[in-house]
């Protein structure tokens, strides 16, 4: 997860300082990270007109 944070989403470096803030952070990135992938698999579910397609994440 970490490498597609860096590579695919230009994710570089932590904004807040301490370990509490870094890992509201991590959460927040993960968070996003589900949805994004969730989003794309509704799309693809959608395209190809099959509702109860589901994909493992």
């Amino acid at each position: 997860m970490f490498g597609q944070l860096k590579n695919n989403r230009g994710f570089r470096r932590f904004l807040l300082r301490g370990m509490e803030k870094v890992t509201l952070e991590v959460g927040w990135l993960s968070l996003a990270h589900n949805l994004l992938k969730q989003a794309t698999n509704d799309l693809i579910c959608m395209l190809i007109e099959d509702h109860q397609c589901t994909f493992p994440f």
